[in-house]
């Protein structure tokens, strides 16, 4: 059987980079007309592990987001504000992969600061879509989005440039670019992977992605950055660590997933998912995907989360606010790159800055979508804003986060909440839902056209992905692909994909599921009275 990977990824695409003897040159092309890194790393010397068994992610090629300091390397965030920055260390996730045997690519593209959801808000300039790569023509002929803000990351797979990549995902950063790009995408429970040595966006929001060829090679990567980092203060600690690991053992062994049976597993389905701007394409996906899994002995329900439509607003409040404040760092004074505004050129470099240096380094060095930002959170961090939209959003997330524990069969560890006993028939054991409201859109070409386009997509599209960042759970972004239709119907070149949401710290839950609908193959379109 065809696994779904080597169906979702363009066919032509792959015999173009397979074709010898100028395959580097041809994947240079493709790196180029996609925009995938901003910097690349020189190729190292093959290197002789000597230990046994090998590292686990021994001679996997892995690009990294150019949101974590790598020691020595132009470490930008996408920003002219850091556009010289070189750190004297390495993030967590870099030292660990290093660690484990992997060989670092480059610093891939992204939206400034993470603030994006299209890759297009970058000083680096906009990331492409591969799926709209041309072998015959070695050109980009249909621009689309790669998604966002991860959209390098996710390129760089998609195009076959690397095996993993890490990314960040602060409200869906890093399943959008999988979905678009046709990549499984994993944003993992909040605080098991340290975010030591990332550049923050929204502190109570971020979590490192991981994205790869397949769910297996997630589960890899993910094994190898979980852990506790004490240089982390958001960083979970051990003991919550092994008590979630002896409830992941217990709630593991209801089902076993590699036998494809899933008889023991109840699948939720959140009605408030369901909007008026979902596709038609997606919602045939997605009733294939039930269909499939409902052949295979899975249980369905539906479930109401009351708080989903009020989940954009409070993320937007509370991410804004936590920006205005972990960028203020970026002022002229310590970090990053300084306006020359009204200072001469004698003058010593003791001597105090002119007063409107803040003011002017930020005008000049900041995208007008972080300024669109961090003017929104410093608002909401006024005497005004605070109890008008930050309380109230943070009330929000907790009605959220209640909601979510209520629904799952499995405790959440975090909290002491009611949750229905093991073998129960209330709960279930994971959450199906779309993760796009349809496939890549088109890229706008002009730059107030892209910033209206980009408002417009990310608010709609937001609503899908936007839940599971607030509640901090874990959440798998899983390619699926439907039949193309009988001549003379268009072919379906681009990806699609649904969303697995589990409990806090049941990422093997995601995976097992995750791999199974790896293995379904092309999907066969269901009418809609099936669900």
């Amino acid at each position: 059987m065809k696994t779904l990977r080597s169906l979702i990824r363009n066919t032509s695409l792959r015999k173009f980079l397979a074709a010898k003897p100028d395959r580097n040159e041809k994947k240079q092309k493709i790196e180029q007309e996609s925009n995938t890194f901003i910097t690349r790393f020189p190729p190292t010397e093959h290197v002789e592990h000597t230990t046994h068994p090998l590292p686990v992610l021994a001679g996997l090629a892995v690009a990294i987001k150019d949101i974590f300091c790598t020691r020595g390397t132009l470490t930008s965030c996408a920003s002219a504000a850091l556009d010289d920055f070189k750190p004297t260390y390495d993030a967590h996730v870099v030292s660990q992969l290093r660690k484990h045997g992997a060989k670092l690519v480059g610093k891939t593209n992204m939206d400034e600061f993470s603030m994006g959801s299209a890759s297009t808000f970058s000083h680096y300039g906009k990331v492409r879509n591969p799926h709209g790569f041309c072998p015959q023509q070695q050109a980009m002929v249909e621009h689309r989005s790669a998604g966002g803000s991860s959209g390098g990351s996710a390129a760089a797979v998609a195009a076959g440039l690397c095996d993993i990549a890490i990314g960040s995902d602060t409200g869906g950063s890093i399943r959008l670019p999988g979905a678009y790009c046709g990549v499984p995408a994993l944003k993992p429970s909040y605080g098991l992977i340290s975010r030591f040595g990332m550049v923050q966006y929204s502190t109570s929001l971020d979590t490192v992605g991981i994205l790869a060829r397949s769910t297996d090679l997630i589960q890899k990567t993910f094994d190898c950055l979980s852990s506790y980092d004490q240089r982390d203060p958001t960083s979970i600690p051990i003991t919550y660590r092994r008590k979630s690991a002896e409830l992941n053992r217990l709630w593991q062994s209801r089902f076993a997933c590699e036998s494809e049976d899933l008889s023991n597993v109840r699948v939720g389905v959140p009605i408030e998912y369901f909007t008026s701007d979902l596709s038609e394409e997606v919602l045939s996906a997605f009733r294939a995907t039930v269909d499939f899994l409902k052949q295979r002995g899975a249980q369905f329900v539906s479930v109401s989360l009351p708080s989903t439509g009020a989940c954009l607003g409070a993320y937007y409040v509370l991410a804004s606010a936590e920006a205005s404040s972990n960028l203020a760092r970026y002022s002229g004074l310590h970090f990053g790159r300084r306006s020359a505004v009204d200072r001469p050129s004698n003058t010593l470099d003791s001597a105090p800055p002119p007063s409107n240096l803040y003011a002017a380094t930020r005008t000049e060095f900041f995208g007008e979508e972080v300024k669109r930002r961090l003017l929104l959170g410093a608002y909401t961090l006024s005497a005004s804003g605070m109890k008008n939209y930050f309380l109230q959003a943070q009330k929000v997330r907790l009605a959220v986060r209640a909601e979510y524990d209520r629904v799952f069969r499995a405790p959440n560890v975090l909290m002491k909440t009611e949750t229905a006993p093991p073998g129960s028939e209330e709960g279930v054991d994971v959450l199906l839902t779309p993760a796009t409201l349809g496939s890549a859109p088109a890229l706008e070409e002009d730059e107030a056209q892209r910033a209206l386009a980009a408002a417009a997509d990310s608010w709609s599209q937001d609503q899908l992905l936007v839940p599971a960042s607030l509640a901090g759970i874990p959440a798998l972004a899983i390619p699926v692909r439907l039949a193309s239709p009988a001549p003379p119907g268009p072919p379906r070149s681009w990806p699609l994909a649904i969303q697995l949401i589990a409990q806090w710290g049941y990422e093997d839950t995601l995976f097992r599921l995750g791999s199974v609908l790896e293995r379904m193959g092309s999907l066969e379109p269901v009418p809609s009275k099936k669900l």
